[in-house]
């Protein structure tokens, strides 16, 4: 198990942005991981226009995850229509 973090961008019409990221970090437990932190860092303007959105959610969501199931989460989070984008990373171990 490697320690990741998870940068995901949700979409600003949502209702609750919060429940989006607890979905997400279900999405993540499901696929067999342990979920250490969320960290909730809020509404931002973007750099550019993503799908037309001017601004965006920001959450972090660091977790432990076997290295094959990446592939997976990738796939899994660019089918929702919620998440603009999404960048998952190795962190470093403290």
């Amino acid at each position: 198990m490697r320690l990741y973090e998870l940068t995901v961008i949700l979409a600003d019409g949502l209702e609750d942005s919060n429940a989006a990221v607890e979905e997400i970090a279900e999405v993540v437990r499901g696929l067999g991981a342990e979920v250490d932190k969320i960290d909730l860092w809020g509404k931002r303007r973007l750099a550019y226009p993503i799908k037309k959105q001017q601004e965006g959610f920001y959450a972090l969501v660091v977790f432990k995850m076997a290295p094959d199931a990446i592939r997976e989460l990738d796939r899994v989070l660019g089918l929702r229509a919620s998440v603009l984008r999404h960048l998952v990373v190795t962190a470093d171990e403290e």
